[in-house]
């Protein structure tokens, strides 16, 4: 169960900023005004995190477990890539 979690959350990280595909998808959604709408869920990791444990636990509260753990991911991840570009 736990690695389930974090794995979603982990998948929530990489596909609202590392899955390629996604980014390209995600630059034509600006040029369609689609942006607006559906933006938030793409650009944002903890909205993503939360719709993906949703979806895939049906819970709310697996959910917001899976979306706080893609912040600290992307928290984690940051600062890592701040030390190595110093």
């Amino acid at each position: 169960m736990i690695e389930q979690i974090v794995g979603y959350a982990l998948l929530a990280n990489f596909i609202a900023w590392q899955f390629e595909p996604i980014q390209d998808l995600k630059n034509l959604m600006r040029l369609y005004l689609l942006h607006k709408y559906l933006g938030k869920l793409f650009y944002c990791n903890v909205c993503m995190g939360f719709w993906i444990g949703l979806i895939c636990f049906k819970s709310l509260w697996l959910g917001l477990i899976v979306s706080y753990l893609s912040h600290i991911f992307k928290f984690v991840y940051f600062k890592i890539e701040e030390y190595y570009d110093k």
